[in-house]
């Protein structure tokens, strides 16, 4: 279980969440929504303690985010993560950055270690190019990839920030196929997205936030209503889309 307490962040004055209430119960498939600007980043990266000066509680399983993040790992897949793509390391060197972190300074990986990288690989469908240069991958085959070294630390939750940015469309049906899968094999799942249909089809859970929360319901239970309140004149660019 996740928690947010009486949440609130500022910055030079200026609120970017307010009186943020909310809890996101284990195994749901969690989609937020809502404009540019509107601070979804921020709400995950104060999750994961990337952003630390706000005021509130954030808990993770009743124990604070901080003392929560010491012992355990969260699977995360940053939005527009700078990368050099013509760095020299493979799919499979990308997966292992994931563990590289508890490993240790100087540790080499353990044949467990590619073995669980190579399965990870697999879960994503990229098995096949374990060996390629990144750099010769397809945008749709660079995420799953991101995703893989997000798996790879086990956890039961995962945290993504758009993921669908880079994709074309036929890939991102895929990738939220991939996605459904491993919410029914047990992941806890929180995703920020713009694409309303296939969240619709997919999540369990939706909250709406643009500064305040605007809902925070089953998906079956979201209203236009609820999507006119948080979007305002941004929704009809949403609604040219479609």
């Amino acid at each position: 279980m996740i928690e947010f307490k009486d949440l609130n962040y500022t910055v030079n004055k200026r609120i970017i969440l307010e009186d943020i209430n909310l809890t996101i119960s284990p195994n749901e498939f969690v989609a937020i929504i809502g404009p540019n600007g509107a601070g979804k980043s921020t709400l995950i990266k104060i999750l994961l303690n990337i952003n630390t000066d706000y005021k509130g509680t954030v808990l993770i399983e009743g124990q604070k985010n901080t003392d929560w993040l010491a012992n355990h790992r969260i699977g995360y897949l940053p939005q527009n993560e700078s990368f050099d793509r013509h760095f020299p390391a493979t799919a499979l060197d990308i997966t292992l950055m994931g563990i590289a972190a508890q490993k240790g300074v100087f540790r080499r990986f353990s044949h467990t270690d590619i073995t669980v990288a190579e399965k990870t690989l697999d879960v994503v469908g990229i098995l096949h190019h374990k060996n390629t240069q990144i750099g010769d991958l397809s945008g749709g085959e660079w995420q799953r990839l991101l995703l893989s070294r997000a798996l790879i630390t086990g956890s039961k939750y995962l945290i993504l920030d758009e993921p669908e940015a880079s994709i074309d469309k036929s890939g991102v049906l895929s990738f939220f196929e991939l996605l459904s899968t491993l919410h029914k094999q047990g992941k806890t799942i929180v995703t920020i997205s713009h694409d309303l249909h296939m969240l619709n089809k997919y999540c369990t859970f939706l909250v709406c936030l643009n500064r305040n929360l605007h809902c925070h319901t089953q998906t079956e239970m979201l209203t236009s209503e609820h999507i006119h309140n948080t979007f305002g004149d941004a929704l009809k660019l949403i609604e040219k889309d479609y």
